[in-house]
């Protein structure tokens, strides 16, 4: 262990400053320091004390330690820090920076072959001896640039070798110390070792320490029923098969899972059946599990009995006949519009009438209702043709045409209709008559 520590003290006074010193130096000497009793020490508050202790802890010469604990009289724990010094990742962490600056300097260090040992004085070129074998002159070799007489550098490229030997000198107490500490057995010191070992620092009156207990472990750990000590795993197993995907356990317990399931959220038969015909409801496409599900309970329910059977026909046969009752007001409602359609073609129509001699020879245009034509009626009876009345409650004056007489059929083959013929009125009534209007049906 005094090697140990002659090692971490010498390096920290190599390479770090006062502060670090002091730092190490009161580790080695209490084992184990709260950052309050350190920054007590140093004195310095415990952010500035964190913030030096951050770069010792980044080189691994001190190691770090927070746990839990709490002051007499509070309830709610508080985290407090303590350093020490991990003995044995410091000593491998020295090895390490020295095998890395001991590399990187023999790094600079040029093979002999390779090493520029001919200098041209007028173009400032430099040359191997490899590369000017193939050039000489009368008075040594020559550039092959310039021609000119190049001129041997004996010392030149040999720093490697100096640096490497001045390192060596430099670091002699360490690469000294560093074979006698592989020799000996170095103990470990964690942070239980460290701190039942460590060595009280006294405070004087003005600044007294806060005296706090540890935690206890189990009672870091979060409980979910109060009481309960322990809430972690007792054992993990692990199982490992060669088959890809669900193995048939697996499968098996999938489908007496669903099933359950499917069982556990059936509806009900009065749901599910109608309770007239007992018939199988349909409600949709996700439904039929539970449809299929409730099919055993229909034997039960009393479906297929033979008094449901009979009811059923009974009901049948009462639509069936309700059915051709419909059909028949419909028939008859269509015969029914025919006929009334046919009336009113009927009273649609004019009779043809023959022209007279007593006219005046002037025809009226023929007219678009009916069926029949007026052809050559004079003015004159043009004003005295008038039609009955829809309700046929109208006279006639018991004169027909001599071509079609009360009861001559047309060429539908129903009895013409009967036309009431006035006399003509002398010529200066002419324009009174033709203000006569036919009536409209």
């Amino acid at each position: 262990m005094d090697l140990a520590q002659q090692l971490v003290r010498s390096c920290v006074r190599s390479f770090y400053d006062t502060k670090h010193i002091l730092v190490i130096d009161a580790l080695i000497i209490h084992s184990a320091v709260r950052d309050d009793d350190m920054a007590y020490l140093m004195g310095m508050n415990t952010k500035d004390l964190h913030k030096l202790c951050g770069r010792l802890k980044e080189d691994r010469f001190l190691a770090v330690h927070t746990r839990p604990e709490i002051k007499e009289g509070q309830q709610r724990p508080m985290n407090r820090t303590y350093y020490y010094i991990d003995y044995r990742a410091t000593i491998d962490s020295i090895k390490w920076r020295v095998y890395l600056i001991d590399k990187q300097v023999q790094g600079n260090t040029v093979p002999a072959l390779e090493r520029k040992e001919y200098f041209c004085p007028r173009c400032k070129s430099e040359w191997t001896v490899m590369e000017v074998l193939d050039k000489t002159g009368p008075l040594g070799f020559l550039c092959h640039r310039c021609d000119f007489l190049l001129e041997q550098v004996t010392n030149n490229n040999q720093g490697g070798h100096e640096q490497s030997t001045k390192l060596n000198a430099q670091f002699k107490f360490i690469t000294d110390l560093l074979p006698k500490i592989d020799q000996a057995v170095i103990p470990e010191n964690n942070f239980e070792q460290a701190l039942s070992s460590a060595v009280k620092v006294n405070r004087d009156e003005t600044n007294p320490a806060s005296e706090t207990a540890p935690l206890d472990a189990a009672a870091e750990r979060p409980t979910a029923v109060k009481g309960l000590t322990n809430t972690g795993p007792t054992s993990i197993a692990v199982t490992i098969t060669a088959s890809e995907g669900p193995t048939e356990a697996d499968i098996a317990a999938e489908k007496a899972r669903k099933k359950k399931t499917a069982e556990q959220n059936a509806l009900p038969v009065h749901f599910t059946h109608s309770t007239i015909s007992g018939e199988q409801v349909k409600f949709g496409a996700n439904t039929g599990s539970h449809l299929e599900s409730a099919e055993p309970d229909k034997k039960a329910a009393g479906y297929d009995t033979p008094s449901a059977n009979g009811d059923s026909t009974e009901i049948d046969a009462l639509f069936a006949k309700l059915k051709e009752e419909q059909a028949k007001e419909a028939q008859q409602e269509q015969d029914e519009e025919y006929e009334t359609d046919d009336e009113e073609d009927e009273d649609m129509g004019f009779e043809d009438v023959i022209q007279t001699g007593t006219g005046s020879g002037v025809g009226t245009p023929a007219s678009s209702f009916g069926e029949g034509k007026l052809t050559g009626v004079p003015s004159g009876l043009a004003s005295a043709l008038k039609k009955p009345s829809a309700s046929r409650s109208g006279t006639s004056t018991g004169v027909t045409s001599p071509v079609t007489g009360p009861n001559t059929p047309n060429e539908d083959g129903r009895p013409a209709k009967k036309v009431r013929i006035e006399e003509p009125t002398p010529k200066d009534e002419e324009e009174s008559e033709e203000d006569v209007e036919f009536e409209d049906v």
